[in-house]
């Protein structure tokens, strides 16, 4: 089956898991610390190839990254903060969602998984990303998350698997 060839600025989307802390909903108030799940909306940005390029935009290849633009982690809004959990463990007590934050790092980068890329197609002996390909973004948890990149940049070029 055919596939298109992600290039830079694709969307990445999907959701991981971070570690959180703030306060819990309970009277008084106590510590909540534990785990959520968060909404990961970005694009491929980093790392893409310097020599092929489709209608002039720079290839994705598995050495590629993913980042989320800034205003997905700020607080309350964001949708990669705090304040945006969900599935909360431990659920009870109920966490105060604005008053959580993400205390594991790196945030936002996502990288291939390792299943990604072309086993036909490659630039410099380095394989290149294909539409659904999926993308171990930035969980604190040590799992692999949930994500993948969609082709969405071009509609010229595919390549079989």
């Amino acid at each position: 089956m055919d596939k298109l060839v992600v290039v830079e600025g694709d969307p990445v989307n999907g959701k991981d898991t971070h570690k959180v802390t703030g306060s819990t909903t309970s009277s008084p108030p106590a510590t909540y610390t534990g785990t959520a799940d968060f909404v990961y909306s970005g694009s491929m940005t980093q790392a893409v190839s310097d020599l092929v390029r489709i209608n002039g935009t720079p290839v994705a290849l598995v050495t590629s990254r993913s980042t989320l633009p800034p205003a997905e982690t700020l607080p309350p809004s964001g949708k990669h903060s705090g304040p945006q959990g969900s599935n909360f463990i431990p659920p009870a007590p109920a966490p105060q969602p604005l008053t959580l934050v993400i205390t594991d790092a790196p945030l936002g980068v996502g990288t291939p998984g390792a299943v990604a890329g072309s086993t036909l197609l490659t630039v410099d002996g380095v394989k290149v990303l294909l539409d659904g390909d999926p993308v171990d973004t930035c969980s604190g948890i040590g799992a692999p998350a949930g994500s993948k990149v969609s082709a969405r940049g071009q509609s010229l070029v595919t390549c079989s698997e």
